[in-house]
């Protein structure tokens, strides 16, 4: 038995020296999916919804598969060499999460505020800007939105 903890303890040490490079990433990813995840969870309660489990479980596969995405990006780009590349797609996914789920975190935000207060009004502005409302207009996301209707009408 302390053989084999011995071997768990040595293959998670080697795996954590081999992520490195990613590690404030990596605790980025963690602190952003705990806010979503208590966020969401607190408007859940607020708005007298009741404890789901299957949210909860959808939630923490959603975040392991992430983190494994993120893991094997750059566990490829080290082994083939282009670390530094690595790196940058990595940074590229964190920021792509930042968007999506500080979207979320600021939609349950205001879940939780009363609409009265002056915080409700400040988070309201964030979730319009970063929800697309402003931009949507434009041709930087429009590609990505008619993809997103027409994936939804060919399912």
């Amino acid at each position: 038995m302390e053989g084999m903890k011995l071997l768990v303890a040595t293959v998670f040490a080697n795996i954590a020296g081999l992520l490195f490079p990613i590690r404030n990433d990596m605790f980025g990813l963690v602190l952003l999916f705990s806010v979503n995840f208590l966020l969401g969870l607190l408007a859940d309660i607020c708005n007298h919804h009741r404890w789901s489990f299957r949210k909860a479980f959808c939630f923490f596969r959603d975040a392991t598969i992430y983190f494994v995405m993120v893991t094997s990006i750059f566990l490829l780009g080290h082994l083939k060499g282009e670390e530094s590349a690595a790196v940058y797609c990595v940074s590229f996914m964190i920021y792509v999460a930042i968007y999506f789920y500080g979207t979320n975190i600021l939609r349950n935000a205001r879940m939780i505020t009363d609409e009265k207060s002056t915080l409700f009004r400040v988070l309201d502005f964030l979730y319009y800007i970063m929800s697309l409302r402003i931009v949507e207009k434009g041709g930087c996301l429009k590609g990505y939105s008619d993809y997103e209707k027409f994936r939804k009408t060919s399912v």
